[in-house]
């Protein structure tokens, strides 16, 4: 996986990630809307051009500004590094959730979607509890991920899995806080702040807490389930709407989360889901945490790289244009992040975190 180090004022890391993936990130922005028009015509039902994708997009900028000015000034540094409208950048890496307001409920590519899990340190052989998840995605975004490294002028320094040109996906801060996230898809979905500047600022956070509070406050435009560990032993699953959210905080047993709401409220308000594929995986996971216990990072990472279930299973390669696009796993007691892109059984795991203490940062650029 290629990394990323940026570091300065937001406007300057912007600038920075902006100007050097300046060609992919144009060629990834126009997957993206060309994909967000696509769902809300073929499954929404909603005939939509760019300008209204962009025209909404607009509006969650102004939602995203008031929420986290921070990153909000990084996003447009992108936008000026690249060459691209502010809008452009925001509709990039909102995408889940601005092709949710566009479709208004309609289903998700029939395979899609991401599988995520808190371990409690008692399950643990060496202690200290676990985050791991996948990140799937359409197999065309997989030559767009990256690592980045983000050391700010003022605030945490913080490790994550994105794509160009993006906000942070998944990963920790030097506090030990990790965060992550699966899709979910709901009716009440509309103009707000994306999840990616939601998780952006979460990774800002000292602890659980505090994260909880940035992720429940805020106007948000869509449904996503949020993963919060750190460093202190607390952990929680934030399961939201645009417009509700529930709290699971990780007791004695593990917690899984896919893409389907588990709360009851939530999914009155749920679209058409992958149901199938995301019920198989929750299922499958939560044996296999329970199947093998006392549980080591081996382990853990063999679950992500899971295949059992076929086109239904937790790591897949291009079924029906999805796949497994990267994942992770964070021990936040230890500062450590794990990360792979691609396939997780297919090797490439690379420490990348405070606990990986690199001699020299590694180098910016596309190469």
């Amino acid at each position: 996986m290629r990394c990323v180090h940026l570091e300065g004022s937001p406007a300057a890391m912007g600038e920075a990630f902006g100007e050097g993936f300046r060609v992919e990130i144009h060629e990834l922005a126009r997957l993206r809307m060309a994909n967000a028009l696509t769902q809300a015509r073929v499954y929404g039902r909603r005939e939509a051009d760019e300008g209204d994708l962009l025209k909404l997009a607009t509006v969650c900028l102004d939602a995203a500004a008031a929420y986290h000015p921070e990153g909000h000034a990084e996003l447009l540094g992108i936008a000026r590094g690249a060459l691209l409208r502010p809008e452009e950048i925001m509709a990039l890496g909102g995408l889940t959730d601005l092709r949710d307001a566009l479709a208004w409920g309609g289903p998700l590519e029939a395979f899609g979607g991401c599988t995520g899990f808190l371990v409690p340190a008692a399950k643990m052989q060496s202690g200290g509890l676990r985050f791991g998840q996948t990140w799937d995605l359409g197999t065309d975004n997989q030559p767009f991920v990256v690592a980045v490294h983000r050391q700010p002028d003022v605030g945490p320094a913080t490790w994550c899995v994105t794509t160009v040109g993006c906000l942070s996906l998944m990963g920790i801060n030097e506090h030990g806080l990790a965060v992550g996230t699966t899709n979910l898809r709901t009716l009440d979905a509309r103009a707000g702040v994306p999840y990616l500047n939601l998780i952006h600022r979460a990774l800002t956070s000292a602890d659980v807490g505090e994260a909880i509070q940035a992720i429940e406050s805020a106007h948000r435009a869509g449904a996503h389930s949020y993963f919060l560990a750190d460093a202190r032993g607390h952990a929680a699953v934030v399961e939201c709407t645009a417009t509700r959210s529930e709290v699971r905080c990780l007791g004695a047993t593990s917690q899984v989360q896919t893409n389907h709401c588990q709360a009851a409220e939530h999914a009155a308000l749920e679209g058409d889901t992958p149901r199938a594929s995301s019920e198989a995986r929750l299922a499958r996971m939560r044996g296999l945490l329970a199947g093998a216990e006392p549980l080591d990072d081996a382990h853990l990472r063999g679950f992500l790289g899971d295949r059992e279930g076929g086109a239904l299973a937790i790591n897949r390669d291009d079924v029906d244009g999805i796949s497994t696009n990267a994942a992770m796993l964070a021990a936040p007691a230890e500062g450590r992040l794990e990360i792979c892109q691609g396939a997780p059984d297919q090797g490439g795991w690379l420490p990348f975190g405070p606990a990986a203490r690199l001699d020299q940062p590694p180098p910016m650029g596309p190469a």
